[in-house]
């Protein structure tokens, strides 16, 4: 008689007991970003109105005070969450009625590393899963060093023009533009003294030539000239 009541009492612990899920993998969430858990069950029941809690399992959290979100009845929150997750957590119904349990955390802060469990009343399941913060500067870091090694994130992206590689033509432009400018004042400050020094000489030349001794000259020549013939004449 003992032994049917122990393995009667062996199948409706097993019964009873909730039935267990384990994450394969943590979930990772940038600081201030968005962090998502999603749990799929086995048949796609509307979970809408059943009872589903979330809480944190590690640090120094009670049983009163662990509580992440909770859901009873279409109502959410009817247990008070922790104050560090308040309107910070939410349900998305769209997925809840499809049977799948999609809980988001926003922003992420680097307390909320960890790990968590969601009890799914109705299903009788339990899901654990870990959630990892990667920090700020890390990422920051990791950008700046992909950046300098030349690697390229995302391959279909048209390469990026730097605004100080736009500038270069316009630079070479400018200084050749004022080289151009240098160029003519120099060759018009050398040029002109001598055009000036031209002018003066061919003017004074001019003056020379008319000046009353040439202009007398110029009469003696030209009366020689006349002369000439009629002495000639009166020889003959």
């Amino acid at each position: 008689m003992k032994v049917p009541l122990i393995t009667l009492l062996i199948v409706l612990s097993s019964v009873i007991a909730a039935e267990k899920h384990e994450a394969a993998q943590p979930i990772e969430a940038q600081e201030g970003g968005k962090a998502t858990v999603q749990y799929r069950t086995n048949s796609p029941t509307n979970l809408e109105n059943d009872m589903l809690i979330c809480k944190r399992l590690d640090g120094n959290f009670s049983d009163l005070n662990s509580y992440i979100y909770s859901r009873r009845h279409g109502q959410e929150h009817p247990q008070p969450p922790m104050e560090q997750y308040r309107n910070r957590t939410r349900l998305v119904l769209e997925d809840l009625r499809k049977g799948i349990v999609t809980l988001e955390i926003f922003p992420v802060h680097s307390s909320d590393s960890g790990r968590y469990k969601c009890f799914i009343r109705k299903q009788n399941i339990t899901f654990n899963f870990t959630i990892v913060v990667i920090p700020k500067k890390k990422t920051d870091a990791f950008k700046m060093t992909t950046a300098s090694a030349g690697i390229k994130t995302n391959p279909d992206a048209e390469p990026t023009k730097h605004p100080n590689m736009m500038g270069i033509p316009i630079a070479v432009f400018a200084v050749l533009v004022l080289v151009l400018v240098l160029v003519v004042i120099f060759r018009w400050n050398v040029i002109k003294p001598f055009r000036r020094r031209r002018d003066k000489e061919e003017t004074f030349e001019m003056q020379t030539l008319r000046t009353p001794g040439a202009e007398r000259d110029e009469s003696v020549d030209n009366a020689g000239a006349a002369n000439g013939p009629r002495n000639i004449q009166q020889e003959v």
